[in-house]
């Protein structure tokens, strides 16, 4: 039996996945959270095999965040869920150490597959994807700063000014959510792991 955790900040999200996998009589979910935070903890708490989590949440702790804390915590393995196909998003997915990435849009059999395989401790990205992700790179570099949106080089400006989220969204006159977004986006562009590393990519480029 394989014990599951979903984590999703929509109550419908957590609703219909579980749906999905009580159906299934190998699988059963042990638990919900809708906050990364409460993901981490449950996780961290031991009974869990497989932890599915969005990469995007309201609060302070994002997807990857949490993914990041409950490898290096436990022995729980972690699938994404995204609505976003790109490498970027795959690389620091892996780099967080999830081991399984699958859209929000999948049908019901692919995501079945993705939880199975991530249960087995095999990784489950599709093929082309994956692919892509893993051609080789240099590593973040001051030209991949020309890949963001202007609205994207503003919070990455604000990142190595250390402003924080709510900081970022009074200066910038946006919402907690979409900063969140943006935030998420600059650090999958750049192809770096956390906002401390988008900052002194942000400050070198600067001098």
């Amino acid at each position: 039996m394989l014990r599951l955790l979903i984590a999703d900040d929509h109550e419908l999200t957590r609703e219909g996945l579980r749906s999905v996998f009580e159906r299934e009589p190998d699988l059963q979910v042990v638990g919900e959270a809708a906050t990364a935070e409460d993901a981490v903890a449950r996780a961290l708490a031991g009974g869990v095999d497989v932890a599915v989590l969005d990469i995007r949440f309201g609060q302070a702790m994002t997807g990857l965040e949490a993914a990041r804390a409950i490898v290096r915590g436990s022995n729980v393995r972690v699938l994404m869920l995204t609505l976003h196909d790109t490498p970027e998003y795959v690389r620091t997915a892996m780099s967080a150490g999830a081991t399984g990435f699958v859209l929000k849009d999948a049908g019901r059999s692919e995501l079945l597959h993705a939880v199975r395989t991530v249960g087995e401790g095999r990784t489950a990205v599709p093929p082309d994807l994956i692919r892509r992700a893993l051609e080789p790179t240099a590593g973040p570099r001051e030209d991949d700063l020309a890949r963001l949106t202007p609205r994207e080089r503003e919070v990455l400006t604000c990142i190595a000014d250390g402003l924080t989220n709510k900081e970022i969204g009074r200066a910038l006159g946006i919402g907690p959510g979409t900063v969140k977004v943006h935030v998420e986006r600059v650090i999958a562009k750049l192809g770096v792991t956390d906002r401390t590393q988008a900052a002194v990519l942000q400050t070198r480029a600067q001098r």
